[in-house]
């Protein structure tokens, strides 16, 4: 029951950070991540708790790692293009 509420405090961080601390695109992409992990291991803690099925875990861990590869292609490739990591600079359009 613990390791719910550890879950669950750390879905609240993340979704705090990723609300407020939204300057550089690397801390949203870690923030994401974060709140990520914090989900799977609502869901592992949840599945051991009630004991169902681990279906919906591994389809969540499959979805993060592709988060996870995506956002950092997307980092890598803003990072070429504009040469920061900042959120303002994606205001302006011209490419």
């Amino acid at each position: 029951m613990s390791l719910i509420k550890v879950s669950l405090l750390g879905i609240g961080v993340s979704l705090f950070t990723f609300a407020k601390l939204n300057m550089h695109i690397l801390i949203l992409l870690i923030s994401l991540e974060a709140l990520m992990l914090s989900l799977l291991m609502f869901m592992i803690s949840f599945s051991f708790l009630y004991a169902t099925g681990f279906h919906l875990f591994l389809v969540l861990l499959t979805f993060a790692a592709c988060e996870a590869a995506l956002g950092l292609a997307l980092l890598v490739s803003l990072l070429r293009i504009r040469g920061n990591d900042y959120v303002m600079s994606l205001n302006t359009l011209n490419f």
